[in-house]
């Protein structure tokens, strides 16, 4: 494992401006985890764009201290434990009124690979019959998330 760094390097700059799969984590008040599953995409090597599930765990949680971890799971050999401060940008998203564009300012960047051993990436497997249109889902979240940036 490396140090935690203050920003994204230059590769993984580049492989997460065209958007990501994502692990989300946060805490409640009583400090019990939360993890859920999502889309990110960097804007710059200090902010992401992330979409968070509107009036779940994580959106709660991240309101409450504004305090964020976002997990990159092998994309592109990378495996990354991302924090800082989460700020929500608007109440929904136009492409999915259950989800919410949040942004975070990158405070720390820790790359929790091992040397000579690699993970598989995370990404998302859907149904055959639904694959195009989720593809085409996926696109405009990013293109969304972009907007205004």
């Amino acid at each position: 494992m490396s140090k935690a760094t203050r920003s994204l390097d230059a590769p993984t700059l580049e492989l997460l401006a065209k958007g990501s799969p994502v692990l989300l984590l946060s805490a409640d008040a009583k400090g019990r985890p939360h993890a859920t599953y999502s889309w990110a995409i960097a804007l710059s090597d200090k902010r992401l764009r992330i979409a968070v599930d509107r009036g779940g765990h994580t959106s709660a949680n991240w309101q409450k201290t504004g305090q964020a971890a976002v997990q990159i799971v092998g994309q592109g050999g990378r495996n990354l434990l991302i924090d800082g401060r989460a700020k929500r940008l608007a109440p929904a998203l136009q492409c999915e009124a259950a989800m919410e564009p949040w942004e975070l300012a990158i405070r720390s960047v820790l790359d929790q690979s091992w040397p000579g051993v690699a993970t598989s990436s995370l990404r998302y497997r859907w149904p055959r019959e639904r694959a195009a249109a989720m593809r085409r889902f996926e696109r405009g979240l990013y293109r969304e998330l972009l907007a205004d940036a």
